[in-house]
């Protein structure tokens, strides 16, 4: 089985692949592939040339319907602390190439707006929609600092290692953000087949599926940042202004 994220990146897709390898003793170490950025139909014609795979995709794979301006997804995100994934065109090529792949579909209640991933879900379903930055959330039980803060890759790099995820072609720290998303949706799915995660949204429009037995009402933000000094500027004054 192979275990796949992708997520767009500046016009293209970026795909990282997973791979369980086990070993004599515990734990399972999950092997990291990843991909040169391509078009939709060259991550399409990778995925199928793989075989058995489960695919978390870090972009919206449906609009909002009814007119609504945002999807329920979306805002049960917000609501969350994480900002949703805005659409994108190669990622809805990406779906639509692989329409043969059933998308995930809750089989929960009509009115059930979160609930857990089934057993063997994987089988009949195994594409489904993620958001690498609520994954890292999920998996972190908390909000992270942003990308662009050296502290917030520094979290989701020790995410991953602590998730054992190995680099097979290098090294963790030496990989653009977008590959580090991409592996945290692959480790999605990987978690998604092991019926350890969970959906939210609307089943009639689009669910998103995150790590996890269950979904907090909020993830937690004290505690993110470590406190540091920061010395106030002087006012400006006729005496000191330029």
């Amino acid at each position: 089985m192979h275990y796949c994220g992708a997520v767009p990146m500046r016009g293209r897709l970026q795909l990282a692949m997973l791979e369980e390898v086990r070993a004599p003793e515990p734990p399972i170490r999950l092997s990291a592939i990843f991909f040169e950025p391509g078009s939709a139909a060259q991550v399409a014609a990778e995925l199928r040339a793989l075989g058995e795979v489960v695919v978390a995709l870090g972009a919206p794979l449906a609009e909002p319907r009814q007119g609504r301006p945002a999807r329920n997804c979306d805002e049960l995100l917000r609501r969350l602390g994480v900002g949703p994934q805005p659409p994108d065109s190669e990622a809805s090529k990406l779906a639509d190439l692989l329409r043969d792949l059933p998308r995930f579909t809750p089989r929960n209640g009509a009115d059930a707006h979160d609930g857990a991933v089934g057993e063997g879900a994987y089988h009949d379903f195994p594409l489904f929609e993620t958001n690498a930055d609520a994954v890292f959330c999920a998996l972190q039980g908390r909000r992270l600092p942003a990308k662009r803060h050296p502290f917030g890759m520094q979290l989701r790099i020790d995410e991953l290692s602590g998730d054992h995820v190995v680099d097979e072609g290098g090294d963790l720290w030496h990989r653009r953000a977008e590959e580090l998303d991409a592996a945290a949706c692959a480790l999605a799915a990987h978690r998604y087949a092991v019926a350890h995660a969970s959906w939210l949204g609307d089943p009639d429009e689009a669910v998103v599926v995150l790590p996890g037995s269950s979904i907090p009402e909020q993830f937690e933000t004290r505690g993110v940042m470590p406190p540091v000094e920061r010395l106030q500027l002087p006012p400006v004054t006729e005496e000191n202004a330029p």
